[in-house]
């Protein structure tokens, strides 16, 4: 697979460098035209959000991201803003575009120079602060008077600190940690989104991001080759299935959900359930025979088979009619259970769907080869780092899930803000929807049921995981809409998953 249509593909700097020449080439359009786009596109996109601020100072460099911030300076104040504008850097040896757009700043305002730390302007929370000191294509360590202003930027708490397209300091496709670098509340990027962005070592220096369209060729874009990529609805919609007419609940899906343990028998409701309202036509739920009242009224349009032990799970059930298994929820690490995951992996034939104390068993009874290629584990950083050991930084980390997903031919979906989901050829896809209300306990559970049910449905392992985890983060979504992160239980999501479904859909 060389692309998955209908995704953003997420490319290196010196690919994004080549799609503004091509587009520069053949537009046709002179780059300090290209550049006038992109910020315009900025300017609206700032004044939709902050409205027509009186309190604003933009700092850049002498490149073509404080070209850009040169032209961001003029558009807002044309439409209306009080903004200062300063320049640090070597005037003379400023690209082109920067000193054209100087010049046409100068017209209305003067931009100031920052010579020394002594002459940097004074801050205070009210004023909004936009980054264009360094762009995507940096590489080098920031030093000298430049790491003195990004320092005392930071220093100043200044509660609104927008970058343009990248926080300076931050690299785009390599890992940045030792550097320093602007930290920001919000990033407006132009079209093309950075690796940088959706990693978690990298979230105080993006915050809330925006990807504005800058007019850059599609069709070059199109034809770079990428393994990664950022997951949209138009993808969603043009994979979601309708429903046949003459479907009945013997072909859409019989899953088997293997769940729960004393004292964790919710794990398996909200498992249960999350499987049913993603579409399942039937659900037979596997699970200890303290929980059999539980489940039964919990959750009626399951079916329930138990254990022959009271507290855990001991012995897998016949798994030969069913289209997807998810194991996991709450089933506890006990001695039994694990032995009874041993001798499920070796007899299954088809993709699982493991979660939770199924991969802390896996990881703990070096299990990983026993797992069926083609299966979905859904680990949180703690568990993924259980199975493949530590990193020094999240790139690390994303290396050694892909290594991991090539290596033993499965798909892993680490779960998280950005979600990123990975198959075995090396292809990852980065979940864009969500918040932090669904940190909570039973979301996870509640993926698992999602995720099982679509499999079920005829989802090919690695759609399924991607649709799973889209819907997951949309019904999140949908709730604080109406609601706050902090009241989000993952029952809530399960309520929600239809809505999620048809906001999904084409309409």
């Amino acid at each position: 697979m060389d692309s998955i249509p209908k995704m953003i593909k997420i490319l290196s700097s010196k690919q994004i460098r080549a799609v503004d020449q091509y587009t520069i080439e053949h537009g046709p359009i002179t780059s300090i035209d290209l550049m006038e786009k992109a910020s315009m596109a900025f300017v609206l996109s700032f004044i939709k959000r902050h409205g027509v601020s009186k309190q604003i100072k933009v700092f850049c460099g002498t490149g073509n991201n404080g070209g850009d911030g040169l032209a961001i300076s003029r558009l807002l104040i044309d439409k209306g803003c009080s903004v200062l504008t300063y320049c640090i850097g070597d005037l003379t040896r400023a690209s082109p575009d920067f000193k054209i757009n100087f010049e046409r700043l100068k017209s209305i305002s003067d931009p100031l120079l920052l010579e020394s730390k002594s002459n940097f302007p004074a801050l205070n929370e009210q004023d909004i602060i936009i980054d264009g000191i360094f762009g995507s294509g940096l590489s080098r360590q920031v030093e000298g008077l430049f790491a003195e202003l990004i320092d005392f930027i930071n220093c100043a708490n200044c509660k609104r600190v927008i970058a343009i397209d990248i926080a300076s300091g931050l690299f785009s496709d390599q890992n940045a940690l030792g550097n320093i670098i602007i930290e920001c509340e919000e990033t407006i990027s132009f079209q093309i989104p950075k690796l940088a962005f959706h990693l978690p070592q990298n979230n105080k220096y993006v915050g809330q991001l925006t990807i504005v369209d800058i007019g850059l060729n599609t069709e070059f874009i199109d034809n770079q080759k990428s393994k990664l990529f950022s997951v949209t609805k138009a993808y969603v919609q043009s994979v979601l299935k309708n429903r046949n007419i003459y479907a009945h609940k013997g072909s859409i899906g019989r899953n088997l959900i293997i769940a729960g343990s004393k004292g964790k028998m919710g794990a398996a409701i909200l498992s249960v359930r999350a499987c049913l309202r993603s579409g399942a036509g039937l659900v037979t739920a596997y699970i200890p025979e303290c929980g059999y009242n539980i489940l039964q009224v919990a959750s009626p349009e399951s079916m329930v088979i138990t254990d022959p032990m009271e507290d855990i799970i001991s012995h897998m059930p016949d798994i030969e009619n069913y289209n997807s298994i998810g194991i996991g929820p709450g089933i506890g690490t006990s001695e039994p259970t694990a032995k009874a995951l041993r001798g499920l992996l070796k007899n299954a034939e088809q993709p699982l769907v493991l979660d939770a104390d199924a991969l802390n068993i896996i990881s703990d009874n070096n299990l990983v080869d026993l797992i069926p290629e083609n299966s979905v584990l859904t680990p949180h950083p703690g568990e993924f780092e259980r199975l493949v050991g530590k990193w020094s930084d999240d790139y690390e980390r994303l290396n050694k899930q892909i290594e991991f997903s090539k290596r033993y031919g499965l798909i892993i979906l680490l779960k998280g803000a950005y979600s990123s989901i990975s198959d075995s050829e090396g292809m990852v896809c980065f979940n864009t929807t969500g918040n932090p209300g669904m940190a909570t306990a039973g979301s996870g559970d509640v993926l698992t049921g999602i995720i099982t049910s679509l499999i079920g449905q005829g989802y090919k392992p690695y759609e399924a995981a991607i649709l799973g985890a889209y819907l997951h983060g949309l019904a999140g979504n949908l709730y604080v809409s109406t609601a706050s992160e902090e009241g989000l239980i993952a029952s809530d999501l399960i309520s929600l998953l239809p809505n999620a479904f048809s906001e999904s859909r084409i309409k």
